[in-house]
């Protein structure tokens, strides 16, 4: 079963018109391509800017040209050409850093990258990929480290690693310099070392069950590459997981929705493997889950099987009313931002205390980027010409900016938190749950 069109098509009200185009385009079930090939030149271009930043480039690429201009078709085959060699440099740059963990005794798994290949992306060269993910147990994470650091990866203190489930990234310049083309086949990859993979201190969320997935790894192969990795029930429940803690981080997840949506759609009649997660994953996990699922199929249309249904009608009722009504906001936080996921991370939430800290550092963020620092100059993730601007003029634009941008968001959570109060109809647990909040 799909979503209702009506709800499909309300969920892209707030976003752009060459976004809702695309997003019609990738739907699985009944795509449609006449928004997309009816958009200007100059949409065109916003909506190429936007996939860059928001890793959609690629799937693009990967649907039917007609009526698409000329200029775009090129620039998407140089795309995927691109990328397609830049495969190469993955694969040679994994095995380099596989040796070098190898050789200090330490075991690792693969996540996201080329290991979504073939079930949610068909090829590796069809997925965007600027870092190599890896986790390994947090005790060997400082021996992982310097067996990176003496084959010439540095450590990046420029990222913000506070939200961060791994180390600070691992970087190897050498002589590239940045030439505008994110699919740059000799552009360096960065290494993460993860250490969790799901965030408790972040998400103050408690999923234990997501400590198991380690002990159920496998060995796996895409092309001539073999590597470590999650096995297919657990890569599944990492995705969704993921999924779920970027929407409480209000941090971009369209890529990831897409690649799970592809999962469930192509494994809607697939009995054998749902039975075993049904098996594998306790019903809390399968909770955790369905809130993905969800959004899996409201923003692109995928089948699911009976299971995955089920899992999704069992959720409490205050969080389906909060899908019903907020799963567009992580579309509409892309373009402008929006703290709507403050009232679900808040439904998992039993102590006072731990409430109470959330909405503090929701609404009152506490980190303020430097003068001087990349952030200033970006405005959600894209950049803000500054026309030579001197340093600390900028950093109070971006002041102001910021905290117009938190103000409004802040404001319009409450409004809409307030409105989701009052218009739904709970039973009296539900209403229960909701004063508990």
């Amino acid at each position: 079963m799909t979503a209702p069109l009506h709800k499909t098509v309300s969920i892209w009200r707030n976003i752009p018109r060459e976004a809702a185009g695309l997003l019609a385009a990738l739907h699985l079930e009944k795509p449609d391509m006449a928004l997309l090939t009816s958009l200007s030149d100059p949409e065109w271009c916003s909506l190429l800017a936007f996939c860059e930043i928001s890793h959609l480039t690629l799937p693009l690429a990967l649907l039917p040209r007609d009526g698409f201009p000329l200029w775009v078709i090129e620039r998407l085959d140089t795309n995927l050409a691109d990328n397609a060699l830049r495969f190469e440099h993955v694969k040679v740059t994994y095995r380099e850093a596989a040796e070098a963990l190898t050789k200090v005794g330490v075991e690792h798994i693969v996540i996201k990258g080329f290991t979504q290949a073939p079930e949610y992306v068909r090829k590796p060269s069809f997925r965007a990929q600027s870092d190599i993910d890896l986790f390994c147990q947090p005790e060997t994470i400082e021996t992982a480290r310097a067996a990176l650091q003496a084959i010439g990866y540095m450590l990046d203190d420029k990222t913000d690693n506070k939200a961060a489930d791994h180390d600070a990234a691992l970087v190897r310049l050498g002589n590239w310099r940045w030439r505008g083309n994110p699919f740059d086949p000799e552009m360096p990859l960065g290494i993460e070392l993860h250490f969790c993979l799901w965030n408790e201190h972040v998400s103050l969320v408690r999923i234990p069950q997501a400590t198991l997935f380690w002990e159920r790894r496998m060995t796996r192969q895409v092309e001539d590459l073999s590597f470590p990795c999650l096995n297919p029930v657990d890569q599944l429940g990492h995705l969704a997981l993921h999924i779920l803690r970027n929407l409480f981080l209000r941090d971009w997840v369209i890529h990831y929705v897409r690649e799970l949506a592809a999962f469930l759609h192509s494994h809607a009649n697939n009995e054998s493997f749902w039975q075993s997660w049904t098996e594998t994953h306790s019903p809390a996990l399968r909770s955790f889950e369905a809130i993905a699922f969800y959004h899996a199929r409201a923003w692109f249309g995928c089948q699911l099987h009976p299971l995955a249904e089920r899992e999704i009608a069992s959720l409490p009722a205050l969080r389906q009313s909060w899908l019903q009504r907020f799963s567009g906001s992580a579309l509409e936080v892309m373009f402008q931002q929006n703290k709507d996921s403050l009232w679900l991370q808040l439904s998992f939430l039993s102590s006072r205390r731990e409430k109470w800290k959330l909405l503090r550092q929701t609404l009152i963020p506490t980190h303020i980027a430097s003068v001087g620092s990349p952030t200033v100059q970006l405005r959600n993730r894209r950049l803000k010409r500054s026309d030579g601007d001197h340093p600390w003029r900028q950093y109070m634009a971006y002041l102001l900016s910021r905290s117009a941008s938190h103000g409004h968001a802040n404001l319009t959570a409450l409004t809409r938190g307030l409105g989701w109060y009052l218009s739904c109809s709970y039973s009296s647990r539900s209403l229960h749950d909701l004063k508990d909040l």
